[in-house]
């Protein structure tokens, strides 16, 4: 398996990050007020189609970390499913898991201890055995558990690996904390994560496509260009529903990148099916112009 040095991919991290702080004071200047006003009517018709109670829409162009579009709510400070992202790289980065590695979630139940984790589909039986790109594209909770626990043995060297990665976890759990729970982040700190990984030539890369050709992000597919990425859903302290979408397209030489984050009451709530709808609309939005 091919991957970047951790260093130089910490040094990509490091400069899109200081490239999306220098944007939110030069924001005005690289504005696409024209794609904005598009990217609002979708982001508010899926709001009210949803009757979600918020939501924002950042699109940055990769190559130089300006945002060109960013609507809805500003600066949502949230746990976020999407971190499932940066404890598959921290795992793979330790070279004790790789992608091809097969791990049995068995029924979509497990216990640990005190806590039960499920995946989605533990009503219909579960995924039995499968590979760790299969688990990350269907967001098995379980495989995300087995991964860092066999990479990482404690929940203190699990949060120092995605500390480094800029994720701060408040509440220090190896069950939960792999998952997004126990760590605030932004919809722009999660997008330009999103964006270090477009611009490296990592292995992450290949499941991000894998996610939205045969995973859960099927609907963020488009019928104009190929796009990778990832979903994440959770469930707030609040009681709401973080439903997201973040990716990049096109996926063969990135361009842009998009974040979608909405939050809603009830159940279902699906960040493929929701989130990855507005992303492909936005996609489509782009290559019309």
């Amino acid at each position: 398996m091919k991957t970047i040095d951790v260093f130089y991919f910490l040094f990509l991290c490091i400069l899109c990050s200081c490239q999306s702080k220098k944007q939110n004071v030069e924001q005005i200047s690289t504005i696409d007020s024209a794609l904005e006003v598009k990217v609002d009517s979708v982001l508010q018709n899926k709001l009210s189609e949803l009757d979600a109670t918020t939501g924002q829409v950042i699109v940055m162009e990769v190559q130089t970390g300006e945002i060109k579009a960013s609507v809805g709510s500003d600066s949502i400070l949230q746990e976020s499913g999407l971190v499932r992202i940066a404890s598959l790289l921290a795992a793979l980065e330790t070279k004790a898991v790789k992608l091809s590695d097969t791990i049995d979630v068995d029924d979509g139940v497990l216990a640990i201890g005190k806590d039960t984790l499920y995946d989605h589909n533990w009503h219909r039986g579960g995924y039995g055995k499968i590979t760790m790109e299969q688990g990350f594209g269907v967001a098995s909770n379980i495989t995300n558990y087995k991964m860092v626990k066999k990479a990482f043995g404690s929940g203190q060297a699990f949060a120092e690996a995605l500390a480094k990665y800029g994720y701060q976890v408040k509440d220090t759990s190896l069950v939960y904390n792999p998952l997004g729970y126990g760590i605030l982040t932004t919809p722009l700190q999660n997008l330009t994560f999103f964006n270090s990984i477009a611009v490296s030539n990592t292995a992450i890369k290949q499941v991000l496509e894998y996610s939205v050709t045969d995973g859960l992000a099927k609907p963020a597919q488009s019928d104009r260009v190929k796009v990778a990425g990832a979903t994440g859903t959770i469930q707030l302290p609040n009681g709401e529903y973080a439903v997201e979408f973040c990716g990049y397209f096109p996926a063969d030489n990135p361009k842009y990148s998009v974040i979608v984050t909405i939050n809603k009451k009830e159940l279902p709530a699906s960040g493929g099916l929701m989130a990855g709808d507005v992303f492909r609309q936005i996609v489509d939005i782009v290559h019309a112009n």
